[in-house]
């Protein structure tokens, strides 16, 4: 998996209110993160820090998943 193509399509599919595949992107970057994977950068601000790239992507992906259920 590649995290931040993954990422970048979970940006286009919410702006798109697309909300099976913003449902799709999130819980493949949940379920990505949760088996150690590393975050994508979500931010040029924290390229750094992947804590906080791991931290704004679960905080977003959940609010995308609420946001798609009810779309």
């Amino acid at each position: 998996m590649d995290p931040q193509t993954t990422w970048e399509q979970l940006q286009s599919a919410v702006q798109a209110e697309d909300w099976e595949t913003t449902r799709e992107r999130a819980q493949s970057l949940l379920d990505w993160l949760a088996r150690g994977g590393f975050p994508p950068v979500t931010s040029a601000e924290h390229v750094g820090d992947a804590n906080w790239h791991r931290d704004k992507t679960v905080r977003f992906c959940h609010w995308a998943l609420r946001r798609a259920a009810d779309g």
